[in-house]
């Protein structure tokens, strides 16, 4: 109920038969289910888990700095930029970089994603390992980026960006978290300006995840490119955004 107070969502002691999307306390996680016309669970749940599934298996076997992700951001041998991820979602790639030793501030605008995260970050806390590293290492924050960057003095080494991705033309679907969080939170149109906000904040550099044929964010063509089979990330030297002088490493 306290939940449903805060982001000001009507409360039922049980789950109601009408089509829409409904957040649930289960006995383990708070999760999210879409229904269709006739009130069933057409798709998910979605729900936030630091511990299993794909965060829990980058944690154990995908640890490494020579990663595209680690790269993309700055870290290296013996050096971990703080970093602001300005688009959470579910925190996945977050939770990677204070895997890796860097600070991360989760910024998520949407209060149902954030009430889901915030209960896989307080469920993660249980555990002796995990919970050490968003205990030291992760803040979340619920706010608009644009609005928290400028009162960030002096900004983060690096500001990540994963805004939803161009819907597809192609008749196969994304994968079912991103179609929920599409119809949770729809696209990400101003995108381009928090961009903007970002090369003004970032003391280093701004990262942007892209669809590998995607046209770079806001057409603004970033300082290089790091590859990978479906994705990419444009990075943007803040001393040098705008720049034409692209090129490109290979994940």
């Amino acid at each position: 109920m306290k939940l449903a107070e805060l982001l000001h969502l009507p409360f039922r002691e049980h789950p109601a038969a009408v089509p829409g999307m409904t957040l649930i306390y289960t006995d383990n996680h708070l999760e999210l289910r879409q229904n269709n016309t006739t009130g069933r669970t057409s798709q998910g749940p979605l729900f936030v888990d630091f511990l299993s599934g794909s965060s829990g298996y980058r944690r154990l076997h995908n640890s490494t700095i020579r990663q595209p992700l680690a790269r993309a951001v700055g870290i290296k041998q013996g050096f971990r930029p703080s970093i602001v991820d300005g688009t959470t979602g579910l925190g996945q790639d977050g939770f990677v970089l204070a895997c890796l030793g860097c600070t991360v501030t989760m910024i998520e605008r949407s209060p149902v994603m954030a009430a889901l995260l915030n209960d896989g970050l307080q469920r993660a806390l249980q555990d002796r390992i995990v919970g050490e590293i968003i205990k030291d290492r992760i803040t979340l924050i619920v706010a608009d980026t644009r609005t928290v960057l400028e009162t960030l003095v002096p900004g983060p080494y690096t500001i990540y960006l994963d805004p939803m991705y161009p819907k597809r033309t192609k008749s196969a679907l994304g994968k079912k978290e991103m179609r929920i969080i599409r119809t949770l939170i729809g696209d990400d149109q101003d995108s381009s300006l928090l961009l903007e906000s970002a090369l003004k904040s970032a003391e280093n550099r701004v990262v942007v995840k892209r669809p590998i044929e995607a046209p770079p964010l806001a057409g603004l063509s970033p300082s290089h490119k790091i590859l990978m089979k479906n994705n990419r990330f444009d990075v943007y030297l803040t001393n040098l955004a705008g720049q034409d002088h692209a090129h490109q490493e290979h994940g």
